[in-house]
């Protein structure tokens, strides 16, 4: 037998995508063993035993059955998966098949194992299997995952299984292969779990075993067997496939040699059964993607090396995931097992003598200090209980009653488990003082880190800070711990001693979850005052009362609401209650107060020009240039509740604006500033007869605000402005933006930021995505994997040799020269994220990109940037880590929230303050919905960012609600109330309706409908031009330079077309003659979509009652039309008429959207040009599909820039 193939690496890929085409590499000499050959044909004696088989009685629990209430469909050539782009496809398609079974149909549908399949593939008599599952799309780019629409239940006629992979790097896929495609497995059905799981688990232990092997050549049994701790059992099942795998390769066999392995080979530790080798088929080719293609074959997990981490985020990870790690140094060794159970006892003898302290007879009384008996205060700082003195600042612990505000009910003190905490029983407080007269304590409370989000990840002996402060019965304190304050950022006091623990940062489980640093000075003010002044949290609720409350300012000059101060003649937002469309805009003119002690506001209304005058011919004497910021004022006055106030806006009058360059300044500082030109007397009446008498407003006359000290940031700025961004303003600083793809994430925040983040490096692994980079900015280009990138810098950095990696352009370019720690302001990461749903128990458990949060938080590690940005589909949230029984954590069926428990414990450990968030971009200014999680943090010592509150009212009011584990009252920080922001949605028509109008030509005019032609004709007749859509070629429409169809009429297109563009990109991608014919036959009307083709223009898809379509009642939204005045479903990387994002059709041109348009849905301004290596418009969808919306990177910036200015003042005041 020949040795398998060498397999193709991705670089191969590549290397052919360049023209390049590797040296073929030498034969290896044949080496036979005939132990090793493989019988290709059953003997009679094999035959008559499996004959014999089939007449047994089958227990009905391994005979397949059809899911209940499901057509099943027989594959054949025609069928098309839900959402398959069969016009991407090159040769067998590629797809997943889940919650599958595997039987004989020739044997009373017997459930069989993949090893009979495996066996009998080659056979001259091969059986005849039949696969069954559901079919869904490989998950080929993960923003896309989750969107897929109900899968086919299908019937496959299997041909064989694809083998093993014992030695590749990842581990590969199980496929099966089938006559029309090949199908990845991932999840059997219940029934079949057994089986697949007998199949599975023995090759991923042989394959662990021979991965370690090759890591530890040294390691003896007895290590192994510690370390590892599987069962008798499991290493007898595998014996046999660490076996075959090393005579299957013969430059492995040497393993054999390793001293675990030679032990377990040879060791009898149970009965292992002797089986016939099966004859299994070729390896799978490792490139799924088509030849050509680097951008999709560089993303498979095959073609991706070892997650690299440093020794802490090693640390931290060890026992939650199954790949081996590359640790950059020295290996963190797991603590001993000895050592771990004398702690737990340690632990578990303190709690039981806390709780006999809570169980033994007597009352528990204060009494006042012989140095206070004279004391006529109420309030003490000491006392005595039950013989010991306690003192303010002391921390304690108090008997855990029931809280409302938990889901577990309060403990018994009568059972305690063995695995039972401190902090199952107890809470913890810092005493602040006594009130001895009534048997009271205040105390400000600590949670342990189990009772935060982070919960079985937090650390055993960190305790948070909480803003909450309480009067308990002196009773309730059980006995002194000792807790020290690490609020400077210094090193952790650990201790085994148990009773012993450190806090560092406050916990904010309301409202936002947040973990931010403690104010040192403060805690020192406060614990300087005399009691009751001497608390934290007393001190903040006046504040907070103060300004929760509408309270009218001295001298009636205005009113303080929600931490604002709103004065005369200052503008200002107030809800508009009719529930939909932006906030009303006002100014005020004076206050009242109601009888009943409310307080009313007279205000001035405001109109804003674009929805207020809509239609309205305003001629060329107004400067109609950012109609959304354009507002008119009028005489009309009317009377609100205080209560309806939101927060104070800026309107200043045009003619105050030197040019147009200090008006876009005004208007880019902050999205709360608007202009004026006119006045009318009313919002009620004639829009034409209003317009007509309106009267111009000058900023001479124009008053803004009648108080004198206003504290508002007010326009020009400042000298104290500059004098901050001239310190800020750095240039031996460097940002990394990671995972980059376009570097969206890092341009939008540098932006809103107005530079103070700019992304000097970025590290992207394809090299379309790079190149685009490369053509977009100045920003150094690292196309590589992040992993071999962070081996790259560390190994440098430390000194070590390392061979330059080249860059993945396929042209032996070498990387450039390596960041180093020191000057890192910021890391961004938009971190590709994994499959979040149940599919993936049994799928690429060793995958790569579910790793390379590690990765992520190793760069932070070794860079320890001063901010770090994060982003990530909302599924993150509910991504569990898979521990294995063996963990330290235990944790059967994995950590629940385990990514973003690990992602919190890593960067807290690291010295991070931390919030994390859910943003919806269409609350941002973007006009598509798309809802993604952001984690923001910042470094001991610098300002952690606010999260940003939304600014448009969108349609889609999502609840951005974050439920936490244990808390019954989701965290909900971003507000999504319709009717109090300050903008309205930006809309399609809003968004490319300047964008030049083009139809693709009709491929068989002469057969089409006679209104069809009539349509066609009527608009050529009208000059839009028509383009024919020829699939040979890359794309259809326009490039380089193009005449837009009008003027910018909305701030959108003002922001985009801001600078000229070389290349507009306004071209289509080319579909076969059909799917043209389809795309031109559907009505130009809104919402129009494959159900008004006729039948003669049908497909699979929609046209058999059997597909997902079908069976939805045809409720898809295959072939479907945009709405002008709605805006754009998610953006994802697969745009066509059938694919899983299926409304592509533009609201009126006979054609699919063209790349500029799905770039304006991201907000990608069009001097924005997109590369594609191979000139293939689908990269260029994956590019701006995969981006974070710009609007919100750029909201996200604003908050930084906002954080660091308002440190910056205090810090002159302070001075």
């Amino acid at each position: 037998m020949a040795p398998p193939p060498r397999r193709r690496t991705a670089m191969d890929v590549t290397d052919e995508a360049e023209g390049i085409v590797p040296e073929p590499e030498p034969e290896p000499e044949q080496h036979i063993p005939t132990s090793t050959r493989k019988r290709k044909t059953m003997d009679s004696n094999d035959r008559q035993r499996r004959d014999a088989k089939r007449l047994q009685p089958l227990d009905e629990a391994w005979v397949y059955k059809a899911p209940p209430n499901v057509e099943v469909i027989i594959e054949t050539s025609e069928y098309t998966a839900p959402g398959e782009d069969v016009e991407a496809a090159h040769g067998k398609p590629f797809r997943v098949l889940t919650n599958f079974s595997v039987f004989d149909p020739c044997a009373r549908d017997a459930l069989v194992g993949l090893d009979a399949v495996e066996q009998d593939a080659d056979e001259a008599d091969a059986r005849h299997y039949v696969a069954a599952g559901v079919v869904l799309l490989p998950d080929a780019n993960d923003e896309d995952y989750g969107q897929e629409d109900e899968g086919d239940y299908l019937h496959l006629d299997v041909l064989g299984v694809t083998a093993f992979g014992y030695f590749e790097e990842q581990e590969i896929p199980i496929y099966l292969e089938t006559k029309w495609a090949f199908y990845e497995l991932r999840g059997p059905a219940a029934s079949y779990e057994t089986l697949f799981k007998r199949y599975l688990a023995p090759r991923r232990l042989a394959r662990f075993v021979l991965r370690r092997a090759r890591s530890n050549p040294n390691e003896d049994w007895a290590t192994f067997r510690f370390e590892t701790e599987y069962s008798d059992e499991a290493l007898d099942a595998s014996n046999p496939r660490i076996r075959e795998a090393l005579e299957d390769n013969p430059a492995m066999r040497h393993l054999d040699s390793v001293p675990f392995v030679h032990d377990l080979l040879l060791k009898k530790l149970g009965e292992v059964r002797s089986r016939r080798r099966p004859q299994r088929r070729p390896q799978l080719p490792l490139k799924l993607a088509p030849i050509g293609n680097p951008d999709l074959a560089l993303l498979r997990a095959e073609n991706q090396v070892a997650t690299t981490v440093t020794p802490l985020i090693a640390q931290l990870a060890h026992g939650l995931f199954t790949e081996d790690l590359h640790v950059l140094g020295a290996q963190p060794k797991p603590p001993k097992q000895a050592d771990v159970e004398a702690r737990k006892a340690k632990e578990l003898r303190y709690l039981r003598e806390s709780i006999n302290l809570v169980l033994s007879p007597g009352m528990r009384k204060a009494y006042p200090t012989d140095s206070d008996q004279r004391k006529r205060d109420p309030y003490y700082t000491e006392a005595t209980i039950g013989g010991e003195l306690y003192k303010s600042g002391d921390f304690v612990l108090i008997r855990r009653a029931h809280d409302p505000n938990r889901e577990a009910p309060a403990p018994s003190f009568t059972n305690i488990g063995e695995n039972a905490t401190l902090s199952d029983y107890f809470w913890f407080a810092r005493i602040i003082y006594f009130i001895i007269d009534r048997g009271i304590v205040h105390v400000q409370w600590l949670e342990h880190g189990l009772g935060t989000i982070m919960g079985e990840m937090a650390d055993p002996q960190e305790l948070f800070m909480l803003i909450l402060c309480e009067n308990q019965d002196v009773s309730s304190i059980v006995r002194k711990i000792k807790v020290s304050s690490v609020v400077d950022g210094g090193d952790l006091p650990h201790s085994d001693l148990p009773g012993h623990f450190f806090v560092r940062f406050i916990y904010n489980g309301q409202p936002d979850g947040s973990f931010t640093s403690i104010d040192k000075d403060e805690l020192i003010r406060c614990f300087g005052r005399s009691p009751p002044e001497n608390c934290v949290r007393c001190a903040r609720s006046e504040q907070y009362n103060i300004l929760g409350e509408c309270t009218i300012l001295p001298d009636r000059t205005g009113v303080t609401y929600q931490g604002f101060e709103f004065h005369k003649h200052e503008f200002f937002l107030y809800k508009n209650e009719k529930g939909s469309g932006p906030a009303f805009i006002g100014q005020l003119t004076e206050v009242q107060r109601e009888s009943r002690g409310g307080v009313m506001v007279v205000l001035r209304k405001v109109g804003r020009m674009a929805i207020d005058m809509r239609g309205i011919d305003f001629g060329g004497d107004v400067p109609y240039i950012y109609p959304e910021r354009h507002v008119f004022l009028t005489h009309e006055t009317t009377t609100v509740p205080g209560k309806l106030l939101i927060r104070p806006v800026h309107v200043y009058a045009y003619d105050f604006f030197q040019d147009l360059d200090e008006l876009k300044e005004w208007i880019d500082y902050s999205p709360y500033n608007f202009y004026c030109t006119h006045r009318v007397s009313s919002l009620s009446g004639s829009r034409k007869e209003l317009w007509a008498k309106r009267v111009e407003v000058l900023a001479a006359s124009h008053v803004v605000c009648g108080f004198p000290t206003c504290r508002s940031d007010l326009y020009r700025p400042e000298l104290r402005e500059q004098d901050f961004e001239a310190q800020h303003t750095d240039e031996d600083y460097t940002c990394l933006d990671l995972f980059g793809g376009t570097g969206a994430f890092s341009h939008g925040i540098a932006e809103g930021s107005r530079g103070l983040l700019k992304p000097t490096h970025l590290v992207e692994i394809t090299p379309s995505a790079a190149r685009t980079v490369q053509k977009n900015s100045d920003a150094v280009v690292y196309c590589q994997d992040a992993n071999t990138v962070l081996r790259y810098f560390v190994k440098l950095h430390e000194g070590h040799e390392f061979k330059i990696p080249n860059q993945f352009f396929g042209n032996g370019e070498q990387l450039p020269p390596p960041l180093k720690p020191g000057k890192m302001r910021a890391i961004f990461a938009g971190l590709p994220c994994q499959s979040h749903s149940g599919l993936n128990m049994f799928r690429k458990a060793e995958d790569p990109k579910s790793n390379l949060i590690l990765t992520t938080l190793s760069y932070v590690d070794f860079f320890r940037p001063h901010f770090f940005f994060l982003e990530n589909v909302p599924g993150f949230l509910r991504y569990n880590l898979l521990a294995k029984q063996e963990s330290r954590y235990r944790v059967e069926g994995g950590i629940e929230m385990g990514g973003i428990k690990l992602l919190l414990r890593a960067l807290l450990d690291m010295k991070y303050q931390v919030r994390y968030f859910l943003l919806q971009a269409g609350n941002y200014g973007a006009p598509q919905s798309r809802v993604r999680f952001f984690l923001v943090a910042a470094l001991h010592g610098h300002p952690l960012p606010e999260i940003p509150q939304p600014t448009h009212d969108f349609e889609v009011v999502h609840q951005l609600r974050i439920k936490l584990p244990l808390q019954k009252v989701p965290v909900n920080p971003v507000r999504t109330t319709r009717g109090t922001m300050a903008h309205p949605s930006v809309s399609i028509e809003d968004a490319i309706g300047d964008l030049p109008p083009f139809d693709w030509k009709h491929p068989n005019r002469k057969k089409a409908d006679p209104k069809l032609q009539n349509l066609v004709k009527r608009r050529k007749d009208e000059g839009i031009p028509v383009v024919k859509c020829d699939y040979e070629k890359p794309h259809c429409g326009y490039e380089g330079v193009v005449q837009y169809k009008y003027e910018p009429r909305t701030s959108y297109q003002r922001e985009a077309r801001e600078h000229a563009t070389e290349d507009l990109q306004h071209f289509t991608r080319c579909l076969l003659p059909k799917t043209v014919e389809r795309v031109v036959t559907v009505p130009l009307e809104v919402g129009a979509d494959f159900r008004s083709l006729p039948d003669s223009l049908g497909e699979w898809q929609f046209s058999n009652p059997t597909s997902s379509v079908g069976r939805n009642r045809y409720r898809s939204t295959l072939y479907s039309r945009l709405n002008w005045a709605g805006y754009f479903p998610t953006t994802v990387t697969n745009m066509h008429p059938t694919a899983k994002q299926s409304r592509v059709l533009h609201p009126d041109c006979m054609r699919m959207v063209t790349v500029r348009e799905l770039a304006r849905s991201q907000g990608f301004p069009d001097w924005f040009v997109f590369v594609s290596l191979n000139n293939n418009v689908v990269t260029m969808h994956r590019q701006i599909g995969n981006a974070v919306p710009w609007q919100i990177s750029r909201a996200l910036g604003r908050e930084l820039r906002a954080a660091l200015f308002s440190r910056w003042k205090n810090e002159l005041v302070d001075d």
